[in-house]
């Protein structure tokens, strides 16, 4: 990454070997870096930036971590990057820095995790949500609007059948039912034209 201030990224190879020292016994803890705010960021991913750094992704923990990354998860991933490949966290927003200054990582033992200290030296521009996420609940909208339109088509039908044969209950009820299908499937047709502009 490059940044107008003179930061120094720990590289790799040093996260790993710091990592190795609780592989065997803290494999499961969860892995996160405080902040000077006393914020404990988890790790939920990373991936090479543009310039070839490393850029770990980190969330604020809440009261019961989920997709936190565990100590085992974290050095799986960093071996198969580059030992030499400069790291850094990003969250929100804001770049931090991994403080480097004799041991990277401690235990926790009350919290179940193994952290780092980190400061902040940057801010990016959040880009708007393009995920998957986001267009998976737009096509299960559009699904289950379709069927409620089809299901009223059909009792709609019904209705207008049973009105015209003169079978099943009164006719007053006939017509409301006619008229709440109709409803229906205006609303459902705004839904659906609305929802692809």
């Amino acid at each position: 990454m490059k940044t107008s201030e003179n930061i120094r990224l720990v590289d790799v190879g040093r996260l790993i070997g710091e990592l190795k020292k609780y592989e065997e016994k803290h494999w499961a803890y969860n892995v996160v870096a405080w902040t000077q705010d006393d914020l404990a960021l988890g790790v939920v991913g990373m991936g090479k930036d543009k310039d070839g750094d490393l850029r770990i992704e980190v969330e604020e923990v809440e009261n019961e971590p989920e997709g936190i990354w565990s100590v085992a998860d974290v050095i799986a991933s960093l071996e198969n990057i580059g030992k030499e490949t400069r790291v850094y966290l990003a969250s929100h927003g804001s770049y931090f820095a991994i403080d480097s200054e004799g041991s990277v990582f401690t235990e926790s033992d009350d919290d179940d995790v193994v952290g780092c200290y980190a400061h902040a030296f940057g801010e990016y521009e959040l880009e708007p949500l393009r995920d998957s996420k986001k267009k998976r609940a737009n096509s299960i909208e559009t699904v289950l609007l379709i069927l409620i339109a089809l299901a009223t088509v059909c009792w709609l039908g019904y209705n207008i059948y049973a009105m015209i044969t003169g079978i099943g209950s009164a006719l007053w009820e006939k017509i409301l039912w006619i008229v709440g299908c109709c409803i229906v499937l205006v609303t459902c047709g705004f839904t659906l034209y609305y929802s692809r502009k």
